[in-house]
């Protein structure tokens, strides 16, 4: 599409539709992904799905890709030059890393679950983190609890029950997202699993892309 017909597309949107356009694409830049089950985002989805062609058109403009995951109703974008990459530090990569085993390996497990979406306690993570890394857990408690506010922000975790994620409150239940499958879009357990080993020798860069 051209400037002049996207001009021209753009200006035969009603004054509230240029409103939406505009929060939409701020919203698509500063948060990277939309996911129609966070209550936040669910009117910009919505704008999303009878607007995809004429936003994708824009942002393209830019360098960025519009995509959409029909599966797990969530919109994303990628920037052709890695400029949608989040930066995060080692620490914050691994436990991200972990949840999104535990996610993996619950999404696979033949056993019957009563949550909509997979649930690990805050004990439990502390616990598969000894497992990957004996010795350190106790020390590493604190980058947990830096962790779990920037993965609750970025939308790909939260409390259970609606409330602050705490690492103290170690039966704190928290629920895994589905966003996760953007974020680290391994195929499998073992895939996630090879990811975590690479952290355990010595020669690991002391930071991770968290953004796929």
């Amino acid at each position: 599409m051209s400037l002049q017909t996207f001009a021209s597309e753009y200006d035969r949107l009603p004054p509230g539709e240029q409103a939406q356009f505009a929060d939409a694409i701020q919203r698509l830049l500063s948060n990277g992904l939309i996911w129609r089950e966070d209550e936040a985002d669910r009117k910009v989805y919505g704008f999303l799905a009878r607007r995809r062609e004429l936003i994708g058109d824009y942002l393209q403009i830019g360098g960025w890709e519009l995509r959409h995951d029909e599966r797990i109703f969530v919109y994303h974008i990628v920037h052709r030059e890695g400029a949608h990459r989040r930066r995060l530090n080692r620490d914050t990569t691994i436990w991200l890393l972990l949840l999104r085993l535990i996610y993996a390996e619950q999404r696979e497990s033949t056993t019957l679950s009563l949550t909509r979406y997979p649930v690990v306690q805050v004990g439990d993570v502390i616990q598969r983190y000894a497992e990957f890394f004996p010795g350190q857990s106790v020390r590493k408690k604190t980058s947990l609890d830096e962790a779990l506010r920037t993965l609750q922000s970025l939308k790909l975790i939260r409390d259970a029950h609606g409330s602050v994620l705490r690492v103290g409150n170690t039966e704190q239940l928290i629920e895994l997202l589905p966003t996760l499958e953007i974020v680290v879009p391994a195929g499998a357990v073992s895939a996630v699993v090879e990811r975590l080993q690479a952290y355990q020798r010595p020669s690991s860069n002391d930071e991770e892309s968290g953004r796929e």
